[in-house]
């Protein structure tokens, strides 16, 4: 008897063990921050959290800084079901979905808060079930900031400043749209290029949000920074639609909830180190203007009808009625 009954106990744990392997979900999340940027920390709490309230079920392993490939690998990857989830920027999303051209329209988004609010409410809202259309779901967006001008010549006051200066842009048509606008030579150099080829002086300038040129020591070669605002940029974080049947309801409540946490904790984050940042780049004799942006934006003319070609005239004038009705 004793014997028999400690069979049935060995298959009934062996039972109870096995089902819980089988439960358990592994995501891989890549992203291109940096280990020490705020989308990290930010990503380390959405893992940590998850698997704390999902009591291990759910476990996120992190791969920063282009660990898993270049961002439109990586994404490529996420839509084919082969990595799980991922922080991608806008303009890679365009690539699948182009509505998403729409929030690099220049100067269609005043201010930090002006851009959360759109992107949390009617933005999603349009966004998402075109996502779903190439296998993705739309769990949040996260900050990536507002795209500053940076160069080695001379300071940038005006658009005329900027005439002839070899500015590179990462190879987005909105990027590239509004530097030609203004009157730059525009590049196109590879993410993982730009520190070399800002040392090596291959072009005059770049363009990025302030903690890129912070910590990647941008400022070491580019001794004047302009402050224009003139595009934002954002991370969005999505989830193949395949890794996410894999979840339950409630675990899929659960991550929803956890990468809203996360977003709000890199904008934190990234908001008040960017105060700091240019404070710290003021005092290592580094010129930082703040100039005029009217000027900068009467000359985007050219660049709005671009993109309105890329991204059709309904899509375009439903964001600027957008960001128009939402204060």
């Amino acid at each position: 008897m004793r014997s028999s009954f400690k069979k049935k106990l060995v298959s009934a744990l062996c039972f109870v063990w096995a089902s819980s392997a089988y439960s358990a979900v592994e995501f891989k999340l890549g992203h291109f921050g940096s280990e020490n940027h705020p989308s990290h920390i930010a990503a380390m709490q959405f893992a940590e959290q998850v698997e704390a309230r999902t009591k291990g079920e759910v476990s996120v392993e992190l791969y920063p800084n282009n660990a898993l490939g270049s961002p439109p690998e990586v994404l490529e990857q996420v839509v084919m079901g082969v990595v799980d989830m991922s922080l991608s920027g806008q303009d890679q999303l365009a690539k699948h979905v182009p509505l998403f051209d729409t929030v690099s329209i220049p100067f269609s988004l005043s201010n930090s808060a002006h851009a959360d609010r759109v992107l949390d409410g009617p933005f999603k809202e349009w966004a998402a079930p075109e996502l779903e259309k190439v296998g993705l779901v739309y769990l949040s967006s996260w900050d990536w900031g507002f795209r500053q001008l940076t160069n080695s010549v001379r300071p940038i006051l005006t658009p005329a400043d900027v005439k002839g200066l070899k500015i590179r842009t990462p190879p987005a048509m909105t990027y590239q749209a509004a530097m030609q606008a203004i009157g730059a030579n525009v590049q196109t150099i590879s993410f993982s290029e730009l520190v070399m080829a800002m040392r090596q002086g291959v072009v005059d300038g770049q363009e990025n949000p302030i903690g890129v040129i912070y910590n990647l020591k941008l400022y070491e070669s580019q001794k004047f920074i302009s402050i224009i605002n003139y595009l934002y940029s954002s991370m969005v974080h999505v989830v193949s639609q395949d890794a996410w049947d894999r979840l339950t309801a409630e675990q899929q409540v659960i991550v929803r909830e956890e990468s809203d946490s996360a977003r709000l904790l890199m904008r934190k984050l990234m908001r008040a180190e960017e105060l700091k940042q240019i404070e710290d780049m003021r005092a290592k004799g580094i010129v930082i203007d703040e100039p005029d942006l009217a000027p900068f934006q009467a000359m985007m003319g050219p660049a709005y009808e671009q993109i309105k070609k890329k991204v059709g005239v309904a899509n375009f004038d439903k964001w600027i009625e957008m960001t128009k009705s939402v204060k």
